[in-house]
């Protein structure tokens, strides 16, 4: 577990002299395409990232924790979370955030949800065929949707996710952070309506 988050702190602190999404460019400096081409390139071969989520300093739901797996697979980015201490029998929001900084004792330096195409909040979407579902995430990347407690404030979650991916450029999430909320993701604009962040944690290479 110890490699496991030097891993995530050191991918964090690489991934971050990535341009961030949204950000106007630097015409002054032509070599940012090409530092975005080298660490995309640095991390092809990963194929799994892992996430352990930590508590804020959030006082209405304090002890949030648990564990993200993100596995690359010939359908797209499977997403599987065991998270315990949320509030029993309620949903919570869940996303992926731009910054893989936990720095902030309120979750707040992780930004915003990942929203590379700046497109508009929402829930994630389920079509079916070719005797398949298919998940799609909200209008963000980063929109995840909510997590669902039992009467014993856990929650699982297992979705493969089309448009997501661990690497690939404008749609890549390792070293970004996952962020759980207060409340639930009811789909309103601009992020959901889903309050305080309550655990946060950053996406790191899973040796």
């Amino acid at each position: 577990m110890l490699n496991r988050l030097l891993t995530c702190s050191v991918l964090a602190a690489s991934l971050a002299l990535i341009p961030a999404c949204g950000e106007a460019p630097d015409h002054g400096h032509d070599h940012d395409h090409d530092d975005h081409a080298d660490h995309a390139h640095a991390f092809e071969g990963v194929s799994k990232a892992i996430c352990v989520l930590s508590p804020t300093n959030n006082t209405d739901l304090p002890g949030v924790t648990g564990t993200i797996t993100f596995t690359q697979t010939d359908h797209g980015l499977r997403v599987v979370a065991n998270v315990s201490g949320l509030t029993p029998s309620a949903k919570h929001g869940f996303h992926i955030h731009q910054f893989g900084d936990v720095s902030a004792e309120d979750g707040t330096a992780t930004g915003g949800h990942y929203n590379p195409a700046d497109a508009e909040h929402g829930l994630p979407k389920t079509e079916t065929h070719d005797d398949h579902e298919h998940h799609m995430p909200g209008g963000h990347i980063g929109d995840l949707g909510n997590l669902e407690a039992d009467a014993d404030g856990n929650a699982t979650y297992d979705k493969t996710f089309e448009g997501i991916s661990l690497v690939q450029p404008g749609t890549e999430i390792l070293g970004r952070a996952v962020i759980v909320h207060l409340k639930e993701d009811d789909g309103g604009q601009p992020t959901g309506n889903a309050g305080p962040r309550v655990a946060q944690g950053v996406i790191g290479i899973d040796e």
